[in-house]
């Protein structure tokens, strides 16, 4: 087995173990590795070390603990493997920003805090990422055709059947640009959670003229862009909003005011499974 898939495993072992005492140390041990190497490849392959991954999943994973459950402080530090309550509270303040006392009577925590594990997709995305800087341009307005439709982020069926629809009966819209110029739109409402989106599939047309009822039409306003790539399978995408989301942007001053962002498959899109894809994605800001 690669070290890449060692470590692949270890973080498996990491997220089976953190109500336990188990240490670094014991997963390097377990996997073969003297510590030093471990740490070393651990950190080249995620990008962090695995004493500050496993501390921050610990106090994640503790949060859910200390807002819903009646459980003492001092239970869910030894929980966690926590030698002290002390130990415990001098974490999660470091990590939290609050201790966890406060989070509980409070009710509430700092969601922009917390960890989410590392798996072997999110490792991918470097792979599907186009981390170059993204392109600032001015696009719109473009007049779209196509079919809207609601999409609980849960689930774990891709975007295939709606598309497909659409590209079986794409010759249906009339005066639609040849050829033919295919967008995929995410929009929400200002008090929608975040569990849940509508997507908008669609053909790019030079005007509504004579549109068949069982399509809808939608203007994408003039308005400036953050223009970034995607590359890879379409349905790995998400690493990429991910990355934007949560790497690009909060090291940014763009203003986010906007209700949507979208997609573009122009010439270098080469079909929805094929590694050497690439896409643009659309992000409305304001400086």
């Amino acid at each position: 087995m690669s070290n890449r898939e060692l470590i692949y495993r270890s973080l498996t072992f990491i997220e089976e173990n953190l109500r336990s005492d188990m240490s670094v140390y014991d997963i390097s041990r377990r996997l073969g590795f003297s510590l030093y190497y471990f740490s070393r490849l651990f950190k080249g392959i995620t990008g962090v070390s695995p004493k500050s991954y496993m501390l921050q999943r610990k106090i994640t994973e503790s949060v859910g603990d200390v807002l819903h459950t009646d459980n003492r402080i001092i239970n869910i530090a030894y929980t966690y493997g926590f030698g002290t309550p002390e130990s415990f509270t001098r974490a999660f303040q470091k990590i939290m920003g609050a201790n966890p006392s406060d989070v509980r009577r409070e009710g509430s925590a700092d969601r922009g805090r917390l960890l989410c594990p590392i798996t072997r997709d999110t490792i991918a995305h470097r792979q599907h990422v186009v981390k170059s800087e993204p392109e600032l341009v001015d696009l719109g307005p473009v007049y779209l055709v196509g079919l809207p439709f609601y999409y609980e982020l849960g689930q774990v069926d891709d975007l295939s059947s709606p598309w497909q629809k659409l590209l079986d009966n794409a010759a249906a819209i009339p005066d639609r640009i040849i050829p033919e110029k295919y967008y995929q739109v995410q929009y929400w409402f200002a008090d929608q959670d975040t569990e849940s989106i509508f997507f908008y599939i669609a053909l790019e047309v030079n005007s509504y003229k004579d549109i068949p009822v069982q399509f809808t039409a939608k203007t994408l306003p003039k308005q400036t862009y953050l223009k970034f790539l995607h590359k890879g399978f379409s349905n790995k995408v998400g690493l990429t909003y991910q990355y934007i989301y949560e790497e690009y942007l909060p090291e940014t001053d763009y203003k986010l005011p906007h209700l949507f962002n979208f997609e573009y498959y122009g010439p270098e899109h080469k079909g929805p499974y094929n590694e050497e894809s690439v896409s643009e994605i659309y992000i409305p800001v304001e400086g």
